[in-house]
């Protein structure tokens, strides 16, 4: 089926209500048109087990390598009755690669029922994918812009109000011969993400955090897709023309219409029994062969008839309308209490499950908190023996400190003696040369005082001497003046002493 919207033309005036709805939600289709980010790299062609993908195995996988591809642009079916809820489009991934999931309008499981989408998320290198749930507020979905109300926080598209759900026609493309709690507003969302990304985090993904409400979100009581859900994703893990190495992001099949609209029935929601089936004219009541016989070319004048006869099958149309819309709301009675008793057996299940993962997460914490003792104790050990080991090496410099300064004392202490023994023995050695200097001052003063004394007594021998030489000088002066008188003849005559001075005065 080709991404079109086909809407059952029931008559002029509903066909034109439907037209002006179909325009906005258009317009609005167009205002959330963008630039896609690059698509990823396009995976190898799937093997399908034979090119049948049926016999495949096509479970499904909640992880993948590589990001999913950007959101393809389509149009919203119109809403086909009260109580449907829009769950958008989005791409899922078996072994085969991804694949596109239409999106389609769904019966609420239960009153005040709403549905948050499902989101691939980058976490520590792998895209993780975060199925969507039904719960009594929208939680967090990435922040992914999926459309139609979806616009990455919240939903925008209605509300509930007791038990009846109001449809914003601003937002949602709304049959209104066939929903009647309608109302217009105009939606204005600031900061939305109109790259067409269809993840969170990761290089290029949406980098939007969940805010409080969508945090508290998380603690309602939620319940998973439906089985109609489910079966949209088997149908489409089915069909090789929705994965994305077949259609490069432009899926044949980008929503599932519903069969009062006049589209194919989706599984799971097919009609039951003859009185149900739709009629073969109802979506083409223009059709040249629709509504008339064979003799419906005859001639104008059979004009009022036809035209009677055309207001009694639409009357009848309405009748059967309004029947199946009893039929419905009878359905969807025994869907909600279907839906109650599972949901119940689910929250026991779940219960157990969640008593399940409370004990294994009190043994997890309890092997945790052992895991810490004992790694602080470890821990602690390694401390102690890191301080004993600081301490050792502390008291090692401190030792060798206390031997450094001792031995830079007792250096000191011999340097000292060296310099005291050194100093006695300069002191020794010029006490040695005073005591001889003042030595040879003594015996120069005794050679002076000897010599002095030899001076003295060669002084008084001579003094002795001319004192014993003085009377022999007077006696010889005192002589009388004959001898020499007398000699002076013999030294005139020649005597015979030869000149000898005589006898007496010889020495």
């Amino acid at each position: 089926m080709t991404p079109s919207v086909r809407i059952s033309r029931l008559r002029p005036a509903a066909a034109a209500a439907i037209t002006v709805s179909l325009l906005a939600v258009c317009s609005g289709a167009l205002a959330q048109t963008y630039a896609p980010p690059p698509p990823p790299a396009a995976p190898q062609a799937p093997d399908y087990d034979g090119g049948d993908p049926a016999s495949a195995n096509l479970a499904l996988v909640d992880r993948s390598p590589e990001p999913p591809p950007p959101l393809p642009v389509y149009v919203q079916p119109p809403a086909p009755a009260d109580g449907y809820m829009w769950v958008p489009g989005y791409w899922s991934r078996n072994r085969y690669g991804f694949f596109w999931v239409p999106g389609a309008w769904v019966l609420a499981p239960y009153t005040g029922a709403l549905w948050t989408p499902g989101y691939w998320g980058f976490t520590n290198g792998l895209y993780l994918w975060n199925p969507g749930y039904w719960g009594p507020h929208v939680g967090f979905y990435g922040g992914i812009n999926y459309g139609f109300g979806y616009v990455g926080l919240g939903y925008v598209g209605g509300y509930w109000k007791r038990d009846r759900f109001y449809y914003n026609r601003s937002v949602t493309n709304v049959n209104v011969t066939r929903v009647t709690n309608v109302y217009n507003h105009t939606v204005v969302v600031n900061n939305i993400d109109n790259r067409r990304v269809s993840y969170h985090g990761g290089p290029d993904g949406v980098r939007r955090a969940a805010d409080p409400r969508e945090l508290a979100a998380r603690n309602d009581r939620h319940a998973p897709p439906t089985d109609i859900q489910r079966n949209f994703v088997r149908e489409a893990g089915n069909n090789r023309a929705q994965f994305y190495d077949h259609n490069k992001g432009r899926p044949p099949q980008a929503f599932v219409d519903h069969p009062d609209n006049g589209g194919r029935p989706p599984q799971g929601q097919r009609p039951g029994g003859d009185n149900n089936r739709p009629d073969p004219n109802r979506g083409n009541p223009n059709r040249p062969d629709a509504g008339r016989g064979p003799a419906s070319a005859v001639s104008t004048s059979t004009q009022p008839q036809r035209d009677q006869q055309q207001q009694r099958d639409l009357q009848q149309r309405d009748q059967q309308q309004r029947n199946q819309l009893q039929r419905d709301q009878q359905v969807r009675d025994q869907q909600v209490r279907d839906q109650q008793q599972r949901d119940q057996a689910q929250r026991d299940q779940q219960q157990r499950a969640q008593q399940q993962r409370d004990q294994a997460q009190r043994d997890q914490q309890q092997r945790d908190n052992q895991q810490r003792d004992r790694q602080q104790r470890d821990q602690q050990q390694q401390r102690d023996q890191q301080q004993r080991a600081q301490q050792q090496q502390q008291q090692a410099r401190d030792q060798q400190a206390r031997q450094q300064q001792q031995d830079r004392e007792q250096q000191q202490v011999r340097q000292q003696q060296a310099r005291e023994q050194q100093q006695q023995q300069q002191q020794q050695v010029r006490q040695q040369q005073a005591r001889e200097q003042q030595h040879q001052q003594v015996q120069q003063q005794q050679a002076r005082e000897q010599q002095q004394a030899r001076q003295q007594q060669a002084r008084e021998q001579q003094q002795q001497q001319q004192a014993r030489q003085q009377p022999t000088r007077e006696a010889q002066q005192a002589r009388p003046q004959q001898p020499r008188e007398a000699a002076q003849p013999r030294q005139q005559g020649g005597g015979g002493d030869g000149g000898r001075g005589g006898g007496p005065n010889r020495d």
